[in-house]
């Protein structure tokens, strides 16, 4: 089977504790190998997985083995790297969030669409096979007509040093923990909202430590969004219908051998299903590998 070969551009936790690890798993991708500006994180990846240690990220981009990159570095550096990559030609796969505002976002993409390379913002939670239990018992009519989505997505603060931390890297709970849950209720409801209300709360650097979001999707459908990084830890959404309500224990992050818990309430009779475990990550490869190969 042909594989699409990766470089992957930060060496960080994320790397370390999730995509590196699927990416070997995966039957579809190759690590060709890894950059990061502390070159020695490179190299101890690279010798984990048989795989270079670029010295520059330049040299990365130039090698014509590599069809694809993976990014997984602060927020404030994913236009630039973007950028370059798409300029050579690299597919893109990039941890969200994609951008710090919305010109950026749309330059990335037009950086993409001229260089006719395929771009993917990393949002690995919706490749789990529990959200599709989810919307195979609502078009079942076990809820009735879905009104109302509510997520929340929470954790307590991390170390000032880690870039979540720091606002000039594009830290804060709205870009990391809030942009699960916005992208969730769009993704559920296939569209747009009409209008929405929002609340943040910031501490004294003001970095927004977290916050809550109403948004109206027309058609009596609405979201109750809530985020935070100065929370306890909560992961979950709840779809409220005309007859009933289904919620999934634990939505956004999940372990691969971790069994989903998705609770159904009818009228006061409480169901709970025990789904089967799922990578989300090898399951997000496969669908951004698809798109190329």
């Amino acid at each position: 089977m042909e594989k699409l070969k990766f470089g992957i551009i930060g060496c960080g936790y994320q790397t370390q504790k999730n995509m590196a690890p699927a990416m070997a798993k995966c039957e579809c991708t190759e690590i060709q190998g890894f950059f990061d500006i502390d070159t020695s994180k490179a190299k101890k990846f690279a010798h984990e997985y048989g795989a270079q240690a670029y010295p520059t990220l330049d040299v990365m981009l130039g090698d014509k083995s590599i069809n694809a990159v993976y990014i997984a570095t602060p927020i404030s550096t994913h236009e630039e790297l973007c950028r370059k990559a798409a300029e050579a030609g690299k597919h893109i796969l990039c941890e969200k969030s994609l951008a710090l505002t919305p010109e950026q976002d749309r330059r990335i993409r037009d950086y993409c669409a001229k260089s006719g390379v395929y771009l993917m913002e990393g949002f690995m939670y919706q490749y789990h096979s529990q959200h599709q239990f989810v919307r195979d018992m609502i078009a079942k009519g076990e809820i009735g007509e879905p009104r109302v989505f509510q997520a929340w997505f929470g954790f307590p603060p991390f170390p000032p040093t880690d870039f979540r931390m720091q606002k000039e890297l594009g830290g804060g709970a709205l870009l990391d923990a809030g942009a699960y849950v916005i992208h969730a209720a769009k993704n559920f409801f296939g569209r747009e909202p009409v209008c929405e209300h929002r609340v943040l709360h910031h501490d004294q650097n003001g970095l927004d430590m977290h916050g809550s979001i109403l948004m109206d999707f027309g058609n009596n459908q609405t979201a109750q969004l809530s985020f935070g990084m100065n929370n306890s830890y909560k992961n979950s959404y709840s779809v409220w219908g005309t007859k009933g309500e289904i919620t999934l224990l634990r939505a956004f992050s999940i372990p691969e051998h971790h069994i989903p818990i998705c609770r159904i309430v009818n009228q006061g009779l409480v169901r709970e299903y025990q789904l089967q475990p799922c990578n989300h990550f090898v399951e997000e490869l496969k669908a951004f590998a698809s798109r190329i190969i």
